[in-house]
């Protein structure tokens, strides 16, 4: 069986080809090979009509001659794109879809109380399919989610083929991943808003997270008012599953909003956060989350030493074996204290507490982003209940010191950064996301998306990059986010691409919605290995289905093969709900009679 039936393409051997242009070779005969099968299949359907045979055969010899790239330049532009993609053509969300609550301030409306258990899914189920969502006027940004059969084999389609747009890679530009049509209902994450997200080189995971509707119905039915799930989203086939809940998982904490994670050795691990209402329930505990076969599970880390206080919306850094946790607050009080923990001993240690009224230590904080370089964890933004700090003088605890140091940074001087009201500055923001990168020449890289100001009447889409070894700012012109986003989540893979997902959405009717959508950014342009696997699963996401060694020996090396989840069987014959784990917080009582 050839995969691609590229020139027998399981004679190539990624690992072998003796030079990068090889790769864009490759990329451009698949590109053609899918575009003449498109052409291929359109004339067949031209035949069966009793089309002329003539004009078929004449426009096939125009189609593949408009089709065949005849220099190196014309490669290049089918590769990378150079049209910004335009992420400001949104549509208007419907009244009935709308949140007036705030994450600091959410208080459950008492009256919804009264609604009855039967007429209570219809606000879940309008939550959950409300997408009349943020929309682009670039066709190339839209992923449909349709399985396509590019020579995969006999396969038969989950879903009608649709043709997509042309495969391009586009770096710094914002993507929408289309994931929703793939997946039943309750399939996918809920909207929602203070989770926190995560990302190895295959999976990106977010936990926790609260949203206002799904709080009322996990009232009524006496669950946790917050999101107690572990969901994981693969990269290659677009896919969400839920891995574990409060059903499979006894021991998931009930204090899952404005957490912090990380991942370590591909486990991971949360620390600290708050229940509802929020700041009436701390927890300064480490909790590990294992998602393999035959080892998923959670379990509370038997900690001792010096704890820190119980408090939510921290930091927290991974450095060599220790896990270093900075600010965070109570509700009432802030801190930037810093606490570590040794991750082979178990034993938490003080190593520093601020005192900003007597030196000059930096004043507590919540909401903030810690990134860090191997030497210093720099502290981003962040505020109180009612202020924010800026983002032009930055403090950074130095690990071998154990003591604060600030570093000025510079302004954007292009005019698209300048302004009078931030000079070329990201201006200043708490609730917004943060990841790190490091670029091909060494320099570590932060990119900072969205949040708010302190009074809760400026909201951002912006997103900055800061080069830790530069002080440098720049803001990001091909990218931003469609509409002001605060309270989301980001993290960003290996091979350098950015995801954001969830949040609270702030649009022009002056409301506030949380919202489910999943963003992607390439951060960078990485190896030319990463952008086929790209275009592969852009025209394959049905890989999953096919036997390791299929793909193989259709030249996909181990390393991206190692990326897809486990070989699922062919449901087109079968009930596909039977092996589907969906969450209870989004599937309504009349939606779940058809599910069971």
């Amino acid at each position: 069986m050839h995969i691609f039936n590229l020139y027998k393409l399981k004679c190539i051997i990624l690992h072998k080809l003796r030079h990068t242009w090889t790769f864009v070779v490759f990329v451009a005969k698949l590109l053609d090979n899918w575009y003449r099968r498109a052409i291929n299949h359109q004339e067949q359907l031209q035949h069966n009509n009793n089309n002329n045979n003539n004009n078929v055969m004449e426009q096939e010899v125009q189609d593949e001659a408009a089709a065949a790239p005849e220099a190196p330049e014309a490669i290049a532009n089918a590769i990378i794109a150079d049209e910004p993609m335009d992420a400001s053509d949104v549509e208007n969300e419907d009244a009935d879809d709308e949140i007036d609550i705030d994450e600091d301030d959410g208080d459950v409306d008492d009256d919804d109380n009264d609604l009855s258990d039967e007429d209570e899914s219809d606000p879940e189920l309008e939550e959950m399919y409300s997408d009349n969502d943020w929309t682009t006027s670039n066709d190339e940004s839209e992923m449909s989610t349709t399985i396509s059969n590019v020579g995969l084999g006999p396969i038969e389609p989950l879903i009608p083929q649709t043709a997509r747009p042309m495969y391009s890679f586009q770096p710094a530009r914002l993507i929408k991943c289309q994931f929703k049509d793939k997946h039943c209902i309750g399939g996918f994450p809920l909207g929602r808003s203070g989770h926190r997200i995560i990302a190895s080189k295959s999976h990106l995971y977010s936990l926790g997270g609260y949203n206002p509707r799904s709080a009322l119905t996990a009232a009524r039915r006496g669950r946790c008012l917050l999101f107690q799930e572990l969901w994981s989203y693969n990269f290659a086939t677009n896919h969400w599953s839920l891995e574990l809940n409060a059903d499979n998982a006894s021991n998931m904490p009930t204090e899952l909003a404005s957490n912090a994670l990380a991942i370590h050795n591909d486990v991971l691990i949360s620390h600290g956060g708050t229940g509802y209402p929020f700041g009436e329930s701390c927890s300064n505990d480490c909790y590990v989350y294992r998602t393999s076969e035959g080892n998923a599970g959670v379990e509370r880390l038997k900690v001792s030493g010096d704890l820190p206080t119980a408090q939510y919306g921290p930091g927290i850094v991974i450095h060599k074996h220790y896990l270093y946790t900075i600010g965070g607050t109570t509700g009432f009080d802030y801190s930037c204290d810093v606490y570590r923990l040794d991750l082979r001993t178990k034993v938490w240690e003080n190593v520093y507490i601020c005192r900003p009224e007597m030196r000059d230590d930096p004043e507590g904080r919540y909401r903030h982003e810690v990134v860090y370089d191997g030497k210093h964890i720099f502290v981003l933004g962040g505020g109180t209940s009612n202020s924010v700090y800026d983002l032009q003088r930055i403090p950074a605890y130095n690990l071998d010191a154990n003591s604060w140091d600030y570093f000025d940074t510079l302004p954007d001087r292009k005019s698209g950064a300048w302004s009078q009201n931030d000079k070329g500055y990201p201006r200043p923001r708490k609730c917004f996301s943060c990841v790190q990168h490091q670029s091909s020449n060494g320099d570590i890289e932060a990119f900072i998306t969205g949040g708010l100001q302190g009074d809760f009447s400026t909201y951002f889409s912006d997103i900055w990059k800061l080069n830790l070894r530069t002080k440098q700012w720049s803001i990001i012109q091909t990218a931003s986010l469609p509409r002001p986003l605060y309270f989301h989540s980001a993290a960003h893979s290996d091979n350098g691409c950015m995801y954001i997902f969830g949040g609270i959405e702030y649009n022009d009717k002056e409301t506030l919605k949380r919202r489910n959508d999943l963003y992607k950014m390439w951060m960078t342009i990485p190896k030319l290995s990463e952008i086929c696997w790209d275009a592969i699963t852009y025209y394959n996401d049905n890989l999953d289905l096919y036997d390791r060694q299929t793909l193989l020996s259709a030249g996909i090396p181990k390393s991206f093969t190692d990326r897809l989840p486990p070989q699922r069987p062919d449901v087109v014959n079968g009930d596909p709900s039977a092996a589907i784990v969906t969450s209870l917080y989004s599937i309504a009582k009349r939606a779940r009679s058809q599910m069971q």
